[in-house]
């Protein structure tokens, strides 16, 4: 009776060990597959409009306050078709017909988190895939706030016309947008989280087209812009933790200033010193594009090396003579 009870507790464990060891192969073959259809749907790369949809809660930090002259503004802009435009990793950007305007949808499906649920092995056996999770939700969280930040704070300086990050209900009308392909989608705005910005040129390829039209005056003018773009941050103690300014293209011009395209990387510092941040932009940020400037167009490097001299002057002498009257008060 006794080897009778081995052999049934023998073949209990065998056939919990067979159940265990299917369940997990059942659980990988779908793993796989999903991951194999996954793939497949990003291989194509035409636009789908269900990777702009917004599936977040509302999140009152996100919360971007809009009036009834905004709405209206938003919904008449965007009668308009806008057409594809280009792409970034956390966006896709589309140029409104007039060409004056670009609207930029998030790409919900860089941000969103994967449940546990969807990934489970990942999550149990894959630490850089849980590592990655956990950067993902920081990412939307910089991102929306640096948005919320660059039109609440300074929406000249980014041209930001309207930020919309929460869903909302009925606030405004479909959008056509055609991708690259030509294919024609009609997108409700209210489910989606977009920006609206004027469209802005690149640096470098302005300032090549006016230095060949022989139109030098417009090239410095378009430095000081620049110049004026980066001050007017500094003394609103905003700052870029992006270092590559110029070969990521995060400035660019409008018709008559420098804006900042990308503002993805933005903080606010309170107690940033004007100054300093002045003279790294310069030293750091500035200088692939005064390297360029110097070897193509030598007479405008000069110009340059005269502005960085005037404003940085500027700045310690505005410096000192706040300090004299720091000195002087506390005399008293």
């Amino acid at each position: 009776m006794v080897h009778s009870m081995r052999r049934f507790f023998s073949l209990k464990a065998i056939l919990a060990i067979v159940v265990t060891v299917l369940s997990v192969f059942v659980v990988v073959k779908v793993h796989r597959i999903d991951k194999h259809l996954s793939s497949l749907a990003r291989g194509t790369k035409g636009f789908s409009p269900s990777n702009i949809m917004c599936e977040f809660p509302h999140n009152p930090a996100w919360e971007v306050a809009a009036n009834d002259d905004q709405i209206t503004l938003v919904n008449m802009m965007t009668q308009q078709p806008f057409r594809w435009l280009n792409k970034g990793y956390q966006a896709c950007a589309f140029e409104s017909g007039d060409g004056e305007y670009v609207i930029k949808f998030f790409n919900q499906q860089r941000l969103r988190e994967k449940p546990f649920l969807e990934k489970p092995l990942e999550y149990l056996f894959n630490e850089k895939f849980r590592v990655k999770a956990s950067l993902t939700q920081k990412h939307r969280e910089e991102i929306f706030s640096s948005s919320k930040l660059a039109y609440e704070v300074f929406p000249e300086e980014s041209g930001f016309v309207f930020v919309h990050l929460n869903r909302t209900e009925d606030l405004f009308r479909g959008i056509k947008l055609i991708d690259m392909k030509g294919q024609v989608h009609k997108v409700r705005p209210d489910a989606t989280s977009f920006i609206i910005q004027k469209k802005a040129t690149y640096v470098l390829p302005t300032l090549t087209v006016l230095m060949k039209e022989g139109n030098v005056e417009g090239a410095k003018k378009r430095l000081d812009q620049i110049f004026d773009l980066l001050l007017s941050l500094a003394k609103k103690g905003v700052t870029d933790s992006d270092y590559a300014l110029i070969r990521n293209n995060n400035i660019g011009f409008t018709k008559d200033r420098a804006i900042y395209i990308d503002t993805g990387h933005i903080t606010k510092n309170p107690n940033l010193d004007i100054r300093k941040q002045m003279d790294y932009e310069f030293k750091r940020r500035l200088k692939p594009l005064y390297e360029w400037i110097r070897f193509s167009y030598p007479d405008l490097a000069q110009y340059y090396d005269m502005r960085r001299h005037d404003i940085l002057t500027h700045l310690t002498d505005h410096l000192a003579d706040e300090e004299t009257k720091t000195l002087a008060t506390a005399a008293k």
